[in-house]
Order: C-alpha cells, then structure tokens, then sequence
C-alpha cells in the first residue's frame, strides 16, 4: 500500500515539475516549424474517441487541449474550466484505468 502511494506521490511531483517547468506568458510560441512525435495516435483533435492508454502519452498541453474538447462536448461538464489540476486528476485517473477506455468517460467521472 505505500508503495502504491509513493508511485502516486512521484507521479504528482513529476508532473508538477513539469508544469513549473512550463514558460510564462510573456514567452513568444512559434509553432511554424513545430516537429516531433505525436504519440500513440497522432493529434488528439478528437478527443472523444482517443483512449486512456493514448492519452497518457501525451503532453500536458496536449492533453489539456483533448480535455477542454471533452469537457466542451459534454453537457455534464458544463462550465466546468479546465486547469492543470483537473488535468493532472483525469491524469491520474486514466493512468488507473483500463488502457482502452475513452476518455470521454474518464473526464465525465471527474466533472
């Protein structure tokens, strides 16, 4: 049991590094060259059908853009703001879940 806890507790800390990690806003973004690895499944632009497993590889910000999809196409998430913490909670409860099941459902759990 407290080794579960201290899995849970890295993985908090180790998000949360990587969120201070994160540049302000006074940063300029230039995505005009942007390349890399998209993950298990390449853009997550619809996110209703992208699964727990899918999802976990995937950035922060790039999760956060799948979850504000979800949360948009809900009417159970209605008004509900999409913050680094609702994002690590869907996190962590895709990275409990059964690596095929939508995220669609994960995100609705936590609204």
């Amino acid at each position: 049991m407290r080794l579960r806890g201290a899995i849970r507790a890295g993985a908090v800390v180790a998000l949360t590094l990587a969120l201070s990690g994160c540049g302000s806003d006074d940063d300029p973004v230039d995505t005009s060259g942007a390349t890399g690895a998209q993950g298990a499944s390449g853009s997550l632009s619809g996110a209703s059908d992208v699964t727990a497993e899918e999802f976990l590889v995937k950035l922060l910000p790039e999760k956060q853009i799948a979850i504000e999809a979800v949360v948009a196409a809900e009417a159970a998430c209605e008004g509900v703001k999409v913050e680094p913490s609702f994002v690590l909670v869907v996190s962590d409860a895709a990275s409990k879940a059964n690596p095929n099941a939508p995220l669609t459902d994960l995100v609705e759990a936590e609204c």
